[in-house]
C-alpha cells in the first residue's frame, strides 16, 4: 500500500458516505427523458414558474397571515421614552453639590429630550447632595437626607 501526503487532489470520501457525496446532481431542463425536461419541475404557468417568482415570506395565499392573526400583547409607555434612571454613583462622580436636569444634560448623563429622571441606589455611602427637579427612590432619599442633603421635586 502506497502512502500519500494529505493534499486536496488526493482526498477521497469515506466509503460510508460515498453513495451520498458522489451522487450525480439532477440536470434540469435537459430533455423529457431526464424526468425534469421542458418545465424543469416548475409546473405550468403562475408565480412559481417565472424566474424570480415566488411569494414573500409569511404570505399565505391571501389568507390572513399568522403574524396578523395572533393577539398582540405588551405595553410600551409613551412616558418611558422621555424618562431615564440614573445611578447614585454617577451623581457622586460629578463632584457637585447642586444637581438639576441641566447639569445632567451638560455632563451627557441623560439625553436632551429627557423630561424626568429618577435616581437609583447602587452605593452605600453618599456625600451631601441637593437634587432639584429629580426624583429618587426611598433608599436614595434616606442616604441623601442622612448626609445633610435634600431633594426638591
Amino acid at each position: 500500500m502506497k502512502w500519500y501526503t494529505l493534499k486536496l487532489n488526493n482526498l477521497i470520501p469515506h466509503k460510508s458516505l460515498s453513495s451520498r457525496t458522489t451522487a450525480k446532481r439532477k440536470r434540469r431542463g435537459r430533455g423529457t427523458g431526464s424526468g425534469l425536461g421542458k418545465t424543469s419541475g416548475r409546473g405550468h404557468k403562475g408565480l412559481g414558474q417565472r424566474s424570480g417568482g415566488g411569494v414573500r415570506p409569511g404570505f399565505e395565499g391571501g389568507q390572513m397571515p399568522l403574524q396578523k392573526r395572533v393577539p398582540k400583547y405588551g405595553f410600551f409607555s409613551r412616558k418611558g421614552r422621555f424618562s431615564e434612571e440614573i445611578r447614585l454613583s454617577s451623581l457622586i462622580k460629578l463632584g457637585k453639590e447642586e444637581i438639576d436636569m441641566e447639569v445632567l444634560k451638560q455632563e451627557d448623563l441623560i439625553n436632551n429630550n429627557t423630561f424626568r429622571v429618577k435616581v437609583i441606589k447602587d452605593t452605600e455611602t453618599c456625600p451631601k447632595l441637593n437634587l432639584k427637579g429629580i426624583k429618587a427612590t426611598s433608599s436614595v432619599k434616606n442616604l441623601i437626607e442622612g448626609a445633610g442633603g435634600r431633594i426638591e421635586v
